[in-house]
């Protein structure tokens, strides 16, 4: 055998040939792959499959190098690594669906089976029955008889019974009703079915005062329509209200009433509104400690991320001030700012007993001894410590959660400051009757109102209103005044402005009911009862919208204006700042800049009892101030730093974001452009490079139409549209202010392509939420301020090979968060290129 040469036999010599040819594109490849060598064989294929991955990687560096090529080209700029978005929330919900549909067929074939089984032995056992059957009717006749002549002789006593039971059980209902609400859980909605039959009930036993209250009602609203400041000064004929203060009794009498509970000197309430503070030097001071503490963060499943900033420790003063041998050992020097305390009773939060049993009615499921949500438990001990709020986590799901807390928050501040009152009443009146000299007692400030609300519509004032009623139950139904004009002028809305069932969940929850945004009350609090529609120096709680309250501030060089009953607000709180951002904030600016001043005229003040910090105009220190938003923006953002200077210090709630991006549908390449400031006005930056960079590459590319322009500015937008006007455009405009004929018109127009671009403000999309045809590009001349506004217009489009620019500024970067998510964000910041792509 040496010597001679192998042979093959002719199926594998034509196996190997054919495998040679095909896996081998040179000679040398070719010779390497031969058969007889066939312990080289396995080295040389593998050499081969590196040599063809290498070549396909070298493909797709090509590839990727010529796209972001293409994207220089189309945009001008240096484009960052593509950053892979993943699936959709979209298509994870469809997966998961999916699945459950799987398991839901199988159950249904298994069930069948089973029932098949069953008819089987239900038809053997149903033909021995038959027989039984005949046999047992006769039988059954007869006894039927029998039974008959016994019902007749038994029916009259039954259905006297009955009735009587009937009427028990009714009784009982009542009662039961009364107590029982839906559940309340954190991500839910109450059940509206159950308020409606209180407020039909309501209605009921006040339909014998309608006719009057009606004609008081327009006569009242004529009133209104003048600019005479009826709602703040009252009639020249009205009498003026007393307060509810216990004047002639002594202490000993005053604290066997039910209604008075002794202030706790040590308590906090005591502790942050009763310093004595006599100079500003003082109150600097007590600034500057609570600066000097370090911030600390904490995140809460479910909550956020809790930073708190300059929170004095309250539990180290109030052991300070306790007498005894514990105030003997030093307490620490305190380093850093504490987190909320969270108790567990209604005691410790030094809530009012006349408060317990009403907000345990309005639960139903005890999740704590307090009966509070996840939510609430973490969010009253902030308001408790008077310390100021910054929560930007606030939706649909959380809003009556969260509006029912700082109620109980408001009564609970009022009745202890009445009560504080009143004991200081009862004090001086026990010293003149002993002939002693009067205590100096120094707890009160300019005028009356104390708690201020500031809401952007009538539907969430009224709802207010109605808890804070159910939160003060001793109070007479029949005693509440204008409670019949205040349902008919904040639950009537115009039916012709009935919301689509096919708009966004949160478009249907903001625009419920009635939604008119000019409105101002007070709420007084008395012995008779909850007086609404008190004037603004009566009253206890002022509640308004932004523009409602303007009117009355004014501006300087106004020929009526009036801003003194301000001047003593001890909580200010402004529920859902997203929504009045798209109204004006210029108007929250304003309140801002009128509270807590001292009055220009004398408003009957007791000068005697007034506190030292409100005689040195340093009340603002002292307030809280409670801000709840869905949205953190740079103009909130510069009211909690700039306005919220309280020595309890203050507390932001955020969440860490996940990025709107997930919840877009289509197939979209996002492209996000960061454009450098050279000056403070960010708006000429962008409209330049809008000319210079965007538009022309639109017009090279033959894009002419389905180019939607979003502005979320409207001074923006004028500049924009401006010179569209001037250069002879291809335009439509969709704006707030657009005539809703135009708008049909426009967006009749641009889905026909036969206009080039839509101008959109981020208002009208606020006010409207069309759903626009015939989208195909996107330009965000600055980024939504409202996240969802992103995905719900990227939503429109149909088609996957649509483009989409954004353009955004450091200014914008609270809205880049919510957009791509927290983590990306920051990377987009600290990157050198000024451009990033999305794909999903």
């Amino acid at each position: 055998m040496v010597g001679k040469k192998q042979k093959l036999s002719k199926k594998i010599a034509k196996k190997y040939t054919l495998h040679r040819k095909y896996y081998s594109d040179t000679v040398s490849e070719f010779s390497s792959l031969n058969p007889f060598q066939r312990t080289k064989k396995s080295d040389k294929y593998a050499a081969i499959s590196q040599k063809v991955n290498a070549q396909n990687q070298r493909i797709k560096e090509l590839e990727e190098q010529q796209e972001q090529d293409e994207l220089e080209q189309e945009i001008g700029g240096d484009v960052d690594t593509l950053y892979e978005v993943g699936p959709s929330s979209y298509d994870l919900l469809v997966k998961s669906s999916q699945d459950k549909l799987k398991l839901r067929l199988k159950q249904l074939e298994e069930q069948e089976k089973l029932e098949k089984k069953l008819e089987k032995n239900n038809k053997k056992r149903s033909f021995s029955d038959i027989k039984d059957q005949n046999q047992d009717e006769d039988e059954d006749e007869d006894e039927d008889n029998d039974i008959e002549e016994d019902v007749e002789d038994d029916v009259k006593e039954d259905v006297e019974e009955d009735a009587e039971e009937d009427v028990e059980e009714e009784e009982e209902e009542e009662e039961v009703e009364g107590e029982e609400e839906e559940e309340e859980v954190e991500g839910e909605e109450e059940d509206e079915e159950e308020e409606v039959e209180e407020e039909d009930e309501e209605e009921e036993v006040e339909g014998e005062e309608i006719e009057e209250v009606e004609n008081d009602l327009n006569s009242d609203i004529e009133e209104n329509e003048e600019q005479d400041f009826t709602d703040v000064y009252g009639n020249k004929d009205d009498k003026e209200e007393e307060e509810e203060v216990e004047t002639n009794k002594t202490l000993e009498k005053l604290k066997k009433s039910e209604l008075f509970e002794n202030t706790n000197d040590n308590g906090i309430y005591n502790i942050h509104f009763n310093k004595d503070i006599t100079s500003k030097e003082e109150m600097n001071e007590l600034l500057l400690k609570s600066q000097s503490l370090e911030s600390i963060s904490k995140e809460i499943e479910d909550i956020g991320v809790i930073t708190s900033i300059g929170c004095v420790d309250y539990d180290n003063l109030i052991n300070e001030n306790k007498p005894g041998k514990s105030n003997q050992k030093k307490v620490k020097e305190q380093k850093e700012s504490i987190l909320p305390n969270l108790k567990n009773t209604f005691h410790d939060y030094d809530i009012k007993k006349r408060l317990y049993k009403p907000w345990l009615k309005s639960k139903t499921k005890k999740e704590n001894e307090l009966y509070f949500t996840n939510l609430q438990k973490n969010l009253f001990p902030i308001f408790n410590e008077y310390r100021d709020l910054l929560y930007t986590e606030e939706s649909m799901k959380n809003h009556k959660s969260i509006f029912k807390l700082y109620a109980l928050h408001a009564v609970n501040h009022i009745f202890k400051s009445k009560d504080q009152l009143s004991e200081d009443n009862a004090l001086i009146n026990e010293c003149k009757k002993l002939k002693k000299p009067e205590p100096d007692l120094r707890h009160q400030g300019f005028t009356r109102p104390k708690v201020v609300i500031i809401v952007p519509f009538r539907n969430t004032a009224f709802e207010i209103v109605r808890f804070i009623l159910k939160l003060v139950p001793h109070e007479l139904k029949d005693q509440v005044e204008n409670k019949t004009k205040f349902n008919n002028e904040y639950t009537q809305f115009d039916q012709d402005q009935e919301i689509n069932e096919n708009k966004p969940d949160d478009y249907k929850y903001i625009f419920r009911d009635n939604i008119d945004d000019c409105f101002r009350f007070g709420l007084s609090f008395r012995k008779g009862g909850v007086k609404l529609y008190s004037t603004f120096y009566h009253a206890d709680i002022i509640i308004a919208s932004p523009l409602g309250l303007r009117l009355v501030i004014g501006t300087e060089g106004d020929s009526q204006r009036d801003f003194d009953f301000l001047s003593s607000v001890e909580v200010l709180i402004i529920d859902q700042i997203d929504s009045i951002q798209q109204q004006n904030w210029d108007h929250i600016n304003v309140l801002f800049e009128n509270l807590n001043r001292i009055p220009t005229q004398d408003h009957n003040i007791d000068f005697s009892r007034l506190r030292n910090s409100s005689l040195e105009g340093l009340s603002s220190n002292l307030r809280q101030t409670l801000l709840f938003s869905s949205n953190l923006t740079p103009e909130l953002n510069s009211i909690f730093n700039q306005h919220c200077k309280n020595i309890s210090g203050k507390i932001r709630i955020k969440k860490i974001k996940n990025g709107e991006i997930t919840n877009i549908v289509p197939s979209l390449r996002q492209t996000f452009h960061r454009l450098y400031l050279d000056s403070n006005d960010d708006s000429k930056i962008r409209f330049n490079f809008l000319i210079d960079n965007i538009l022309p590459k639109f017009v090279q590319q033959g894009e002419n139409s389905g180019i939607l322009l979003y502005i979320s500015n409207f001074f923006e937008f004028t500049m924009i549209r401006n010179y569209f006007r001037k250069e002879a455009k291809s335009y439509v405009i969709c704006s707030e202010y657009t005539d809703p004929k135009a708008v049909t018109r426009a967006r009749s127009q641009f889905k026909e392509s036969a206009k080039t671009i839509m101008l959109f403000t981020e208002r009208f999309h606020f006010f409207n939420r069309y759903h626009i045809r015939g989208i195909k590009h996107v330009i965000f001349f600055g980024l939504p301020q409202n996240s969802h506004f992103y995905s719900e217009i990227l939503n429109m489009i149909t088609e996957n090979d649509g483009s989409i620019i954004s353009l955004y500024t450091l200014k914008d970067k609270m809205a880049l968060e919510r957009i791509v998510g927290t983590q990306r964000s920051y990377k987009m910041l600290e990157s050198d290129k000024p451009t990033h792509l999305f794909s999903n």
